[in-house]
């Protein structure tokens, strides 16, 4: 399925429907969600600051698996360290993409948009592989780090869309540009480039398991 920009402005975008996800949000996290259209609500759990996986489902006789943990904060400043070593633009820190993504869901707490905090663990896997994605692509067209952010903002915009259990957000707080279109096109660009990765996180343990640890190492540099 291949998406338009105006699927976008109407916020009529369809996510894809798969498999409930079988990677736990938290370790008291009981329910998982899975995003049906784009945009719709749904009764998620206030996660936890706190994420550990331990891999696939056991079988029988088989010996236990080691226990990966990370908080929100160390993924947070996974993400600036991947950032870092991937763009290395010379005014960029690894503690901007924290203040980035902190002020956005900060601010979307105070306005009223959401009743919960959405940086958690799981969520920041998402962004995490919507970004690297994008930098396979845009790490030679990237030489600002207002472009770094545009980016950034972006793929929590979609990140959001699709996790998030609000019906919608507002722009405002992910745009940079004056005009819009190019936020669109990065967004329709995004969409379709990576929505089988993005049910394939949520359906597959084992996939969103190969991502997390990739994140997490990238914050015992």
């Amino acid at each position: 399925m291949t998406f338009k920009k105006q699927d976008f402005v109407n916020n009529n975008l369809i996510s894809p429907v798969g498999p409930k996800a079988k990677t736990p949000l938290s370790p008291t996290h009981k329910a998982t969600i899975v995003k049906h259209p784009f945009g719709t609500s749904s009764n998620q759990q206030p996660p936890t600051d706190d994420f550990h996986d331990s891999g696939s489902k056991p079988l029988a006789k088989s010996k236990p698996r080691g226990v990966i943990q990370a908080s929100t904060s160390d993924l947070l400043r996974g993400l600036g360290q991947f950032l870092s070593a991937k763009c290395r633009l010379k005014s960029f820190e690894p503690a901007h993409v924290v203040m980035w993504l902190r002020s956005v869901d900060r601010a979307l707490l105070l306005q009223g948009w959401q009743d919960v905090a959405f940086i958690n663990p799981a969520n920041l896997v998402f962004v995490y592989m919507l970004v690297r994605d994008m930098l396979k692509e845009n790490r030679t067209k990237i030489e600002s780090v207002d472009e770094l952010q545009s980016v950034v903002l972006t793929c929590l915009y979609i990140s959001y869309s699709y996790m998030g259990n609000e019906i919608s957000y507002p722009l405002k707080p992910f745009i940079l540009e004056q005009n819009r279109e190019a936020f669109w096109d990065r967004c329709v660009h995004i969409v379709n480039r990576m929505s089988k990765q993005m049910l394939q996180l949520n359906s597959n343990s084992q996939f969103f398991t190969e991502v997390f640890t990739e994140l997490r190492n990238y914050s015992l540099d």
